[in-house]
């Protein structure tokens, strides 16, 4: 066989996540004339199709499947392998990529760039929204780490509990449900606020995929029957926006203690106290589990740890 070009396998472990041309040229920044040419190089160099479009999508043969596997291994211990092997905090000129959900945005970050400011003057922090291809985004690299609420992580992501959330409903401080001590399942009875979060373009999920499942967000302890009924008159993106429309019209939503605690002088909203146990919800950070080995990645991760044990009182 002809020595590889490692750039080829590069592309074919997006195209295996991705199962697009198009969407594959966009992560990795090249034309779709460039993939289609690499992945024409790995069929001949192989012997294999590798992929086959069935249904609008590629889909990937046995081989490229038996294949999948050790090409990311191989491909993320290339690239620890060439990470500096140390980190000093005080001279670092890094650019760090979090993926966070709005709560840890409002709560979090702003703190996790206030202390970098004084230790690590030099670091770049850059915040983005949580993105059904986050799975992807973490393993190569794009993303360091993401902060928010998931389920059903695979064994390659590492995951660490930073706080529970108790989520809580919110009305106008004028609203006469303030004083009306009702149970959640009667506020859910009540005409109350929707969710829609917002879905970054991210490929669809094909059958058996154990990509991450779509983030944990608090909007979705609200039964599935309810969304879309006359019990919704509005639906929203995220939590700040819930709130400003409670504090506007006799709707109730369902949000993090936390931020209501925060946001109820200023937005003029009132949290609504049940003897009723609080609906609680883990939100933690995710990363590689191979990416303990960056010691910039672990600096990062024990400020997290550290702001997040404040927000906890601790």
């Amino acid at each position: 066989m002809t020595k590889p070009d490692l750039n080829l396998f590069a592309v074919f472990d997006v195209l295996f996540e991705l199962r697009s041309v198009t969407r594959t040229a966009d992560r990795l920044g090249l034309t779709q004339s460039a993939v289609s040419h690499a992945l024409r190089r790995l069929r001949e160099l192989l012997g294999d199709p590798l992929f086959v479009r069935t249904g609008g999508t590629l889909q990937p043969t046995p081989r490229a499947r038996a294949m999948a596997p050790a090409i990311r291994e191989g491909l993320a211990r290339l690239g620890e392998a060439v990470l500096p092997s140390g980190f000093d905090a005080r001279t670092s000129n890094r650019t760090f990529t979090i993926a966070a959900s709005t709560y840890f945005c409002a709560s979090l970050i702003p703190g996790l760039i206030a202390a970098a400011r004084k230790h690590a003057p030099g670091v770049t922090f850059r915040a983005m929204p949580i993105r059904t291809d986050l799975l992807g985004l973490l393993e190569d690299s794009t993303v360091d780490l993401a902060l928010g609420a998931f389920t059903r992580l695979p064994a390659r992501i590492a995951s660490r509990t930073l706080l529970r959330e108790e989520l809580v409903w919110i009305a106008a401080q004028s609203n006469p449900l303030v004083a009306a001590g009702l149970t959640h399942a009667e506020l859910l009875a009540l005409p109350h606020i929707g969710f829609d979060p917002v879905r970054t373009f991210a490929p669809a999920r094909s059958a058996g995929d154990d990509s991450l499942e779509t983030p944990y967000l608090p909007e979705q302890t609200i039964p599935a029957e309810i969304h879309g009924s006359d019990l919704t008159p509005a639906i929203v993106y995220d939590v700040f926006t819930a709130v400003a429309v409670v504090a506007r019209s006799d709707l109730v939503a369902l949000v993090p203690r936390q931020l209501a605690l925060s946001e109820q002088k200023r937005a003029g909203i009132a949290i609504l106290e049940s003897a009723e146990p609080g609906i609680a919800i883990e939100m933690s950070m995710i990363a590689r589990s191979q990416s303990t080995s960056d010691a910039g990645l672990e600096w990062l991760k024990t400020l997290v740890e550290q702001l997040a044990c404040e927000l906890r009182g601790g």
